[in-house]
């Protein structure tokens, strides 16, 4: 009886502490059901199970039976739920009439097992509970819960496990990663508004709380750095308790790193993209610093369904072309991933590592996240029952090979809605039962033992598993030449409003929202028409050129005002371009400027080439002169000659007057000639007549 007592001491200690859920059965349950509400995680040699069972909708004449069986020696009877045609009964209750203990038919039953090793001998007789005789070892017993109507005829039933285990166990823990994903659909919409449903939202904090309410189990989360964004835009007291828990208790091992939303990183590397896949892992895990305030650790990748060997060697490539590395060292995969194990050399569950060739001659370490473990999320029979089976299951694998280190990755479907209920009662075993132990990805890798390939406890190199991914991935060719084209567009804005990080966080949110998978053509067309709506509203009312204009010159150089006005109510950088053909411009036809907020005068350097009216086109571009933003015209009168032209007109004056002086002095010559000559003819005619006087 001491020994009884004892064991009921020690009930605390074995007993998990449960979510008990009061809620009465959903509508349209079937009449006659059972239902696991809570049970003890383990027990060891003189301790008590205890297991607690809701009846409902049942009649008072039915009655609960509770047997123990012959433990498991099969994994895989154990997944499949495979009872012996015949098992061996090693504990029978005594049946319960509901109607004898029930007041309503929706109360919770409780039952008591002792259990009894070699080292604990015990005298039953006149024991109020009863006893399951075993041999002190390690083992997992099914245990059959079963409801009888009143004729005898079988109204529900379902096997949970009874695990004991030895107090002084020495064998290494299985290291067990437990990785839960956030798969909230993009927030962020093209109108600017953050969408995020109450569902979302709910299962959200239930993967939060679970990393937060059981740090020896350490839990890692993968959540898109766009999820926390959103989470972060909004003011509502459930994002905000969110963001504070996760500030407050994460560590990089605890953070997944992701891309900014979720993407298909093989249909990315496929077309070309590696560079900006690489840019959206880096934003992501920017993102999450400024909101968390610790980035994500990405030295392990759960490796998407679609990668291949070229695929990892990109991803886990330490010199990648001379950009900055994804970071990546190992890897947890899916068993649908990789290639087939011969199941003569490897007939148990792989629980230790493994090495996965890429493209680059090298080979990465890699985990399995086993799919066994992954059914039990989903399997029928309620959160506490498949919490239960999840932790014998992983006692069974601890189990088969305890003198080797190994380790096991659980990885929830991608269906699965976060249930705290299933989630608690995960994570509680886990910290109590101890030969299975919770652990980050990047521990369990690290303190895991290789898998020799000849098979377990043989002297052989560590065993090589080929990928061979599930489906192909979406192919990006046409989105490639859509993000390649607004990827340009917003690096031309962004010159342009470098001081204004609203404006263009604004636009590269968008555009890395339209990278997600999951996003229809259309929604995808959605994110990419506004990114161009938003630069055009800018655009067309960014900068004012100068209305037409006549401007007069008196002389052959000069300084010409040009007012530009910048309405952006930001700092603008904008490259001045002029353009005339009887102009020439000393400081160049293109000018770099930055234009403050409102009227800026610029004065342009021109010089003359010719008098008379010179147009000059004004125009505004972007600094890398792919968009204009503004264009005029002003018109220059020059009144003075250019330089050439006094030249000209010197070399006709000199002209003029060579030919004036040649002129002249011919016209002097002449008009002395006909003077001599009139001279001569006087003198004859007056000798004439003096002689004819003196005659």
């Amino acid at each position: 009886m001491t020994v009884i007592h004892r064991a009921l001491g020690l009930a605390a200690f074995a007993v998990v502490a449960l979510v008990f859920s009061t809620t009465a059965p959903a509508n349209g349950q079937a009449a006659g059901s059972l239902e696991l509400v809570a049970q003890s995680a383990w027990v060891d040699d003189g301790g008590i199970f205890d297991i607690q069972v809701r009846v409902a909708g049942s009649d008072p004449e039915s009655s609960v039976e509770v047997r123990v069986l012959e433990p498991w020696t099969e994994r895989d009877d154990f997944l499949r739920q495979d009872l012996p045609t015949s098992p061996e009964v090693l504990l029978e209750l005594e049946p319960v009439v509901l109607g004898e203990i029930q007041s309503t038919s929706n109360e919770v039953l409780a039952f008591q097992i002792a259990v009894a090793g070699p080292n604990t001998p015990l005298d039953d007789e006149g024991l109020a509970i009863d006893v399951l005789q075993t041999d002190g070892g390690s083992a997992v017993f099914p245990v059959e819960v079963s409801l009888f109507e009143p004729d005898g005829a079988l109204a529900d039933t379902f096997v949970t496990s009874l695990i004991e285990l030895p107090r002084d166990q020495r064998n290494a823990p299985l290291q067990v990663a437990i990785a839960l994903e956030s798969h909230a659909l993009p927030v962020a919409r093209p109108d600017g508004s953050i969408e995020i449903s109450d569902e979302e939202l709910t299962s959200i904090e239930a993967l939060v709380d679970a990393m937060v309410q059981h740090p020896s189990a350490s839990v890692a989360l993968s959540i898109s750095p766009e999820t926390l964004a959103g989470l972060d835009a909004r003011s509502d007291e459930q994002s905000q308790r969110i963001l504070a828990k996760l500030r407050e208790n994460a560590t990089p091992s605890q953070l997944l790193a992701n891309p900014f939303t979720e993407v298909q990183e093989q249909a990315w590397i496929d077309v070309g993209l590696e560079r900006e896949l690489r840019e959206l892992y880096v934003i992501g895990s920017d993102i999450t610093n400024t909101i968390l305030g610790v980035a994500p650790d990405p030295s392990v990748m759960l490796l998407d369904r679609t990668v291949n060997e070229d695929g990892l060697g990109e991803l886990t490539d330490s010199n990648p072309g001379g950009f900055e590395s994804f970071g990546v060292e190992a890897v947890i995969v899916r068993p649908a991933q990789l290639d087939q194990l011969d199941r003569r050399v490897f007939p148990q569950a792989l629980t230790t590592r493994f090495l996965i060739p890429s493209s680059d001659d090298e080979s990465i370490p890699a985990l399995i996240a086993d799919g066994g473990l992954a059914n039990h999320f989903t399997n029928p029979g309620g959160s506490t029952h498949n919490a239960n089976r999840l932790l014998a299951d992983l006692t069974l694998l601890s189990l088969q090979n305890a003198d080797v280190r190994q380790a096991v990755v659980v990885n929830p479907p991608v269906d699965w809605i976060p249930d705290p209920t299933f989630l608690n009662v995960l994570l509680t075993g886990l910290e109590r039962i101890p030969v299975i132990r919770g652990v980050s990805p990047l521990d369990a890798l690290a303190e895991t033992a290789f898998t020799p390939e000849e098979g377990i406890d043989t002297p052989s190199p560590p065993l090589q598993r080929a990928l061979e991914p599930q489906r192909a991935p979406t192919n990006l060719r046409s989105f490639r030449t859509e993000f390649s084209q607004a990827r340009a567009a917003i690096d031309s804005w962004s010159e342009v409003v470098a001081g204004d990080e609203a404006s263009t966080a604004r636009l590269e949110s968008l555009l890395q929202v339209s990278t997600d998978y999951r996003l229809s053509n259309n929604e995808r067309t959605e994110y990419i028409d506004r990114i161009y709506q938003l630069i055009d509203a800018q655009k067309e009312s960014s900068i004012t050129t100068p209305e037409s204009q006549t401007i007069t010159l008196t002389g052959r150089q000069a300084d010409i005002p040009v007012t530009l006005e910048n309405k952006l109510g930001v700092d603008a950088n904008v490259l001045l371009i002029l353009d005339s053909e009887k102009l020439a411009f000393p400081d160049g036809q293109s000018i770099a400027l930055t234009l403050l907020p409102g009227a800026n005068r610029i004065d342009v350097p021109i010089e003359a080439l010719a008098s008379g009216d010179s147009p000059i086109r004004v125009q505004v571009f972007t600094p890398d002169r792919s968009v204009l933003l503004g264009s005029s015209e002003v018109l220059v009168r020059t009144l003075a000659f250019s330089g050439i032209g006094i030249i000209i007109g010197a070399v006709s004056v000199v002209v003029l007057l060579i030919w004036w002086l040649r002129h002249a002095r011919s016209a002097r010559a002449t008009v002395r000639r006909n003077e001599s000559e009139a001279g001569h003819d006087t003198g004859t005619n007056l000798d004439s007549e003096t002689e004819h006087i003196g005659v």
